[in-house]
């Protein structure tokens, strides 16, 4: 009995190297998992970025045709990928690595790559659509051309 006092008791601390492995290789398997699908929300959630900007000087522009009683124009130039107020030497650039295409009437049409979307003092607009595509993501800016009304609607 007294050797078995003397003998001091083993108590486990840590982690043995096989526990460890097999802990970074779970760890390497979700990982793998979950880096492909932060990519991807981070673009879809820079398109919808993108969609809500557009739409938001869409209706700036709507809103200051009313306030002024007089037209607004905003200018889309999908080839050098600007977006501006006509009048207003600031122009608001969009990402260069979505599809981006415009769905204007003809008259509105100021080159193969640009359009203009115009407001009317009494709310209506020209009409037409922007329509931005990520992968299989496609946010589409849409403008009513009797009421003026903006809407962003998606698809997958």
């Amino acid at each position: 009995m007294t050797g078995e006092r003397n003998k001091p008791m083993r108590e486990e601390q840590g982690f043995t190297l096989i526990e460890l492995l097999v802990g970074l290789a779970i760890l390497a398997a979700v990982l793998a998992v979950i880096a492909p699908l932060a990519g991807r929300t981070r673009a879809g959630m820079e398109l919808r970025n993108t969609a809500f900007d557009i739409a938001s000087s869409m209706r700036n522009a709507r809103s200051a045709a009313r306030l002024s009683n007089a037209e607004q124009t905003l200018l889309i130039d999908v080839g050098s990928r600007l977006l501006w107020t006509e009048g207003q030497t600031v122009r608001k650039p969009l990402p260069r690595h979505f599809g981006m295409s415009l769905e204007f009437p003809v008259t509105e049409q100021v080159s193969a790559n640009a359009g203009r979307m115009r407001f009317f003092p009494d709310g209506s607009a020209s009409g037409g659509k922007i329509v931005l595509r990520e992968s299989s993501r496609t946010a589409t800016v849409f403008v009513n051309w009797l009421n003026g009304d903006v809407e962003v609607q998606w698809t997958r």
